[in-house]
């Protein structure tokens, strides 16, 4: 079953926009957030994840679980602000009726103070000073387990036809639809991590073994691929760093690798392999 988020390769969208300039050329400077209400989102969106009744894949769930009108209506962060207010409601953080007359309140213009007076909050408080370095952190999902791989590097490789939630009907999952059923090899191992499709439901991390896996593009896209003649190959890794400086051995081999700096600000990892994907269709 295709979801509607599921929207990757799907039929009749049309292609992503790209911003591009008065010459007709892609726009490499684009501002981080288009509009000023983008950024209150994305804040909004982050300090109430602070609050700690939820996690990130549980948010990414509610935002899938909008009505299908609404998702295909709203825009990116509205989207985020939806699933948020139905994840505030379901923790009972607020409830409908605060948040009718909050609405009011605001459409009259009048400051909405008092509103909070009986909202459980988690006694952790993320102060201004630790946002840049608790976005530096990221979410880490990588965990220490006993679980022996199944598959090695260069194994050959089928994903399942159909990936239901196994446990949650209808739950989340992370394949989508245009990669169910199809061969690839695999490219490398990553540890054991969170497993999402678990993990959005509150019913445990169960961590599993994290793949790479290649596929050509006329396996994924058939007719449509641009190349129906590729080939998998190697075509070089990324390393991420963190906040953790790398130890004596690993500096002897990043030492050797060509480094890309992707600015002076600290980037979510996810933003970071966006850039880095940007910069290879560049070329």
């Amino acid at each position: 079953m295709s979801r509607l988020h599921d929207m990757g390769g799907r039929y009749g969208d049309g292609p992503i926009p790209v911003p591009r300039n008065k010459n007709n050329q892609v726009e490499n400077n684009e501002p981080t957030f288009k509009y000023e209400w983008h950024a209150k989102a994305w804040a909004i969106t982050l300090a109430a994840g602070a609050l700690g009744e939820w996690n990130l894949d549980i948010s990414r769930h509610y935002r899938e679980c909008l009505p299908p009108k609404d998702y295909m209506n709203y825009s990116y962060y509205e989207k985020w602000l939806a699933g948020l207010t139905n994840l505030l409601v379901d923790k009972k953080l607020i409830s409908i009726e605060e948040l009718k007359k909050f609405i009011s309140l605001v459409q009259e213009d009048i400051s909405p103070e008092g509103l909070n007076e009986n909202i459980k909050l988690d006694k952790r408080t993320w102060l201004a000073k630790d946002v840049q370095k608790t976005l530096g952190w990221g979410g880490p999902s990588l965990r220490k387990t006993d679980i022996t791989p199944l598959h090695k590097i260069g194994d050959n490789v089928i994903t399942l036809k159909y990936n239901p939630n196994e446990n949650v009907k209808g739950g989340h999952t992370r394949l989508p639809s245009y990669a169910m059923g199809c061969e690839g090899k695999i490219f490398s191992y990553n540890g054991t991590h969170v497993f999402p499709d678990k993990n959005a439901h509150e019913i445990g991390e169960n961590p599993l073994p994290l793949y790479t896996v290649e596929f050509k593009a006329s396996e994924l896209w058939g007719l449509a691929a641009e190349n129906g003649n590729d080939k998998i190959k190697n075509s070089g890794t990324f390393i991420l760093g963190d906040d953790k400086d790398p130890t004596e051995t690993e500096m002897q081999i990043l030492n050797k690798l060509p480094k890309i700096n992707l600015g002076k600000e600290s980037l979510l990892s996810s933003a970071c392999i966006t850039l880095i994907h940007h910069r290879l269709d560049e070329k």
